[in-house]
């Protein structure tokens, strides 16, 4: 637009009216939407906890009036980095590192990233580090709250922190780490198939215009499964745990409960992470194009295409696994250190259950766009990216 002739201004006003206009469009839908899900989640949350309440309709304005605060926060905050970013846009140097980005580390993204694993190992490490044994005469001689619920829910509460600084530096570092992790993990899967390997070569290739899908799915995944490990690492913990009259109480369908409080969100994720595999689409098209005249089948086309979708929730999985098994691990840590023995508690049967839930969503995004897409026009696409 720049080259076009717009000015400064007029580039401004543009990018300010999209955010506007969309942002009015999801109020005007949210306003909507929230009288008719509320009692349906009310329902739901009710069901999972058993509990015998009777719903009301009250406070909606309230809660959207609180909702389209917070969405105008957001709104601002985006605006002003808006102007930010297209006062530093220079046309020619923009469009020659659109073709050929340059590879290069940034300094003070590292820094933070860095920083943000090291208050991530903090919170984790230190908790344990500095709580002693805990003293049983002390406990039969305490009267009011049970000191052993005290301190492992600020045990709990660490590990979340841990939790989130991790999922910050993923987010901070993921130009420099996922590209590198997708490339590692699907070459040890072996595949004899020719699909295979150029659908993880590929996906190496692109895995950086992945990341608005990736990030998010790993965000959603270790936000549920971490408060799912760290309460089942918890219970089998205190089970070991012989005449100290801890009390605790947890529910065995945790998971079923957390997903009551957490589903919402997710949905909006899985949302999220399928609109990202589907505009990312262009990019997609010019690579089955070039494979097409390359002497690819129609077939091996279709099944790169769903390939690529699951490689890249895959990837977004096994982040999300290896976030919640440090998280996790750090609970125990301190578990250890407080009550002399800890049981770490890793849900392999609900891990199965994602990874193959995850990688049929990514498998239905991408192969439904590979399989009525024109391959014959592939030509044509390609003309059209140098374009002649």
């Amino acid at each position: 637009l720049v080259l076009q002739g717009a000015t400064p201004v007029q580039l401004l006003i543009r990018n300010l009216a999209m955010l506007v206009v969309l942002f009015i469009a999801a109020a005007v839908v949210s306003c909507l939407l929230t009288p008719v899900v509320t009692p349906y989640l009310f329902a739901l949350l009710i069901k999972a906890f058993d509990l015998s309440l009777t719903y009301k309709n009250a406070h909606v304005l309230a809660s959207i009036r609180t909702g389209l605060i917070i969405a105008g926060v957001t709104v601002l905050v985006s605006s002003v980095l808006t102007v930010r970013s297209l006062s530093k846009i220079r046309p020619i140097e923009a469009l020659r590192q659109s073709q050929n980005p340059p590879e290069q580390v940034n300094a003070l993204r590292l820094i933070a990233g860095l920083l943000l694993i090291a208050g991530s190992w903090c919170m984790l490490v230190l908790p344990g580090l500095a709580t002693g044994k805990m003293n049983l005469q002390e406990l039969a001689h305490s009267t009011g709250k049970n000191p052993i619920e005290s301190k492992t829910t600020g045990f709990i509460a660490f590990s979340m922190g841990g939790m989130f600084l991790l999922i910050f530096a993923l987010a901070v570092l993921a130009p420099y780490i996922v590209r590198w992790f997708t490339k590692g993990w699907t070459r040890l899967v072996p595949v004899p198939s020719s699909a295979w390997n150029i659908a993880r070569q590929q996906a190496a290739g692109r895995i950086r215009r992945q990341s608005a899908t990736i990030i998010p799915v790993t965000a959603g995944l270790s936000l549920l499964m971490t408060f799912s490990g760290l309460l089942h690492t918890l219970a089998d913990s205190l089970k070991n745990l012989s005449g100290a009259g801890s009390g605790t109480s947890l529910n065995p369908h945790m998971l079923t409960n957390l997903m009551a409080m957490l589903g919402p969100a997710l949905i909006i994720v899985f949302a999220g992470a399928v609109s990202g595999l589907l505009i990312t689409a262009k990019g997609r098209s010019l690579d089955a194009a070039l494979t097409y005249v390359s002497g690819a089948q129609i077939g091996q086309l279709r099944a790169l295409g769903m390939l690529d979708g699951v490689i890249t929730m895959v990837t977004a999985t096994l982040l999300a696994f290896i976030i919640t098994l440090i998280s996790t691990s750090g609970t125990a840590f301190m578990l250890d250190r407080y009550l002399g023995s800890a049981h770490l508690s890793i849900q392999w049967d609900y891990w199965a259950v994602i990874v193959l839930v995850v990688a049929g969503v990514g498998a239905v995004a991408t192969g439904v766009q590979a399989c009525i897409t024109r391959y014959q026009d592939s030509i044509r696409i390609i003309s059209r990216t140098i374009g002649e």
